[in-house]
């Protein structure tokens, strides 16, 4: 009976292998087009089910990376024999697929030296085929920059665009509208002149995402962006600390995140915006008036409306508690804040005094680690409670309000101590304190986890949860 039911399984086991290759080839299709082309190609070899598939997926996704490192000498033979290169296997593959229609087409050329007349061609060739998604990547240091052909422009069922490196353009007149289906934008560039670059985005009449990388290395330019659909932008502004001026008008904006450096960005008309991402992120050893730079990202983040959500970077807090002077309007609608760095102890009562209905607290201790000696002595932002201030605070602001409070890199500090008994003691309706620690090992969690719970809570119903 032992070996009957030995074979029986044995018999079964082919039948149950095969189940995917049994399913219908539209759904074949749909799983192979979660792979790269390369990945796509390999399967031909499972079975004569298999061996054309991949020419039916309406994605195309190539990496120079992936396709041109060998694993194997099998592979090394293969390449010398044949003298294959990354435009000679692309144009392969364009010649075999016998899908009329190309949904997605992904090229990463970010290594070695491109072929823009290849490039054009498949471009030409995608746009074609009613292309919805074409992300372009080529290495910036490469030979020139790569023209984009106008019927990229006018292609009506594009939806989704990225490009990065080296690209050029002639901008299209101010009548004109480009990518009229175009819903999201992502550029990543390098500038010697940026006067032109957001005119782009201004000319898409359905945009709604747009996310602009800049690395330029012109001063004083000046641009003005609108935009009645967006609702997403991220900005990374990398100038090297140039002046610049940007004016941003985006009525339907729901979500911002800007890193980079800042210097003069007028935001209007932003009542819909309900969450804010700030990062700066500058050389601080160029920066030599790092008290005027935080007033200016207090005033930037005053101009930002009635937000629900708001989230300081490291580098962000150590700016605002070093700021000469600022007057930050109330936030009456913030519910739910986000501050990490070695200073936000410093700056949090600053930041409470104007959140008066906040519900969400997190806060997230960082190292120091991007000072150069020499600024860090002027940085005098340590982890100081301002005990009174703090108290004021809390009982004034957050004692009917604020229900989670996280602290994140929790120590066991005196200090940080100090913080979580006055927000346990005032917090009239305070759920839940959830402290995470990354370096107490388990003998300290229970000892500090101990003196939290002899704390009094102002919240009966709060719970603590130490991990």
């Amino acid at each position: 009976m032992a070996c009957s039911a030995e074979s029986t399984s044995k018999r079964q086991k082919p039948d149950e292998a095969d189940r995917i290759s049994n399913l219908p080839k539209s759904l074949l299709c749909r799983i192979l087009s979660f792979l790269t082309t390369k990945e796509a190609v390999v399967t031909s070899i499972l079975s004569s089910r298999w061996k054309k598939l991949w020419t039916l997926v309406p994605k195309l996704d190539f990496d120079y990376y992936e396709l041109t490192t060998t694993s194997s000498s099998a592979e090394v033979q293969s390449h010398k024999r044949y003298n294959f290169n990354f435009a000679h296997i692309v144009s392969r593959v364009w010649a075999l697929r016998s899908a009329s229609q190309v949904q997605k087409f992904r090229l990463h050329w970010d290594h070695g030296v491109y072929d823009p007349v290849h490039m054009d061609t498949w471009v030409r060739a995608a746009i074609a085929r009613g292309v919805e998604d074409i992300d372009l990547n080529i290495d910036p240091n490469s030979n020139g920059s790569f023209y984009m052909p106008f019927s990229l422009f006018n292609c009506k069922t594009l939806r989704a665009l990225k490009l990065s490196g080296n690209f050029e353009y002639d901008t299209p007149p101010s009548s004109s509208i480009v990518f009229p289906s175009l819903k999201i934008l992502h550029l990543e560039f390098n500038f010697n002149s940026c006067d032109y670059l957001f005119t782009l985005p201004t000319l898409c009449p359905v945009l709604q995402d747009l996310s602009v990388k800049v690395h330029c290395w012109y001063a004083n330019w000046h641009c003005k962006f609108i935009s009645p659909t967006l609702k997403r932008l991220h900005l990374y502004m990398k100038f090297d600390e140039l002046p610049y001026k940007l004016e941003i008008k985006a009525p339907a904006l729901e979500y911002l995140n800007f890193g980079g450096h800042l210097d003069s960005i007028l935001l209007e008309d932003l009542a819909n915006l309900v969450e804010a991402v700030i990062d700066i992120d500058v050389d601080l050893t160029k920066i030599d008036y790092y008290e005027h730079y935080g007033s200016r990202v207090w005033d930037f983040i005053g101009e930002l409306g009635d937000i629900k959500s708001l989230h300081l970077s490291a580098n962000t807090t150590e700016f605002l508690c070093n700021a000469s002077e600022f007057d930050p309007p109330v936030f009456h609608n913030l519910s739910f804040l986000k501050v990490k760095g070695p200073c936000m102890l410093h700056v949090l009562p600053h930041l409470l005094q104007v959140t008066p209905n906040l519900a969400v607290l997190l806060v997230e201790k960082e190292e120091r680690n991007f000072f150069s000696c020499e600024k860090e002595e002027s940085f005098t932002c340590d982890m100081i409670v301002y005990e009174e201030p703090l108290q004021q605070v809390v009982r004034k602001c957050l004692s009917s309000c604020l229900t989670t409070l996280h602290y994140k890199g929790f120590e066991g500090l005196k200090n940080e101590l100090k913080l979580v008994k006055h927000f346990l003691k005032r917090a009239k309706v305070l759920k839940t304190m959830k402290i995470s620690s990354y370096d107490l090992n388990s003998e300290e969690k229970l000892c500090v986890l101990k003196e939290l719970l002899l704390f009094p809570r102002h919240s009966r119903s709060c719970q603590i949860v130490f991990s």
